[in-house]
């Protein structure tokens, strides 16, 4: 991000600033409610377009995910969330269940996969869409306060998510 800054109805909300992500680095970004934290990951990730500044990447864009303080679900099943996921990534159909089972039981989900996503618990939604980003492979992996209001129990299982996603490789900003 070079000189990156983003406006609103003509208040300024965010920068100007700049950002570089290096390497398999995991990057936190730190700061008080109302900073633009969230804010700035978007940015990062191609969902908003700044103000003023460029968001650029050297070389290809790499592949990035991103998994929001409260999970984008689809009215489906669990598994129906990840099985189409792979199809709009353009997964061939008789690899799709095989893989979405098999991130369903990385995660811990695979005794839910019939369940509506919906109906989840809260950390359980997380890891699903830990388990969505998981099968697209990222290179880069945006999280926007993914432990934000769970339990003890299901903050360790996204922190232990986000662990096997550094040690894939994947760089992690959150």
């Amino acid at each position: 991000m070079q000189g990156v800054s983003f406006t609103h109805r003509g208040q300024s909300l965010l920068g100007p600033l700049d950002l570089r992500l290096t390497g398999c680095r995991r990057t936190l970004v730190m700061g008080p409610n109302g900073a633009g934290k969230s804010l700035l990951l978007r940015l990062a990730h191609g969902l908003l377009a700044p103000s003023a500044g460029r968001v650029a990447w050297q070389g290809a864009p790499p592949r990035q995910a991103m998994v929001f303080q409260r999970p984008v679900l689809l009215k489906r099943s669990a598994l129906a969330n990840l099985t189409y996921a792979l199809a709009v990534n353009g997964t061939p159909r008789r690899w799709r269940r095989p893989l979405a089972r098999e991130a369903l039981e990385r995660f811990g989900l695979a005794a839910l996969e019939k369940r509506p996503a919906r109906v989840l618990s809260g950390g359980e939604q997380q890891r699903l869409a830990l388990a969505r980003a998981w099968l697209l492979e990222p290179e880069v992996l945006f999280l926007d306060e993914p432990t934000s209001a769970l339990d003890p129990a299901a903050i360790m299982a996204v922190e232990d998510a986000v662990r096997e996603f550094h040690a894939r490789g994947t760089r992690v900003a959150r």
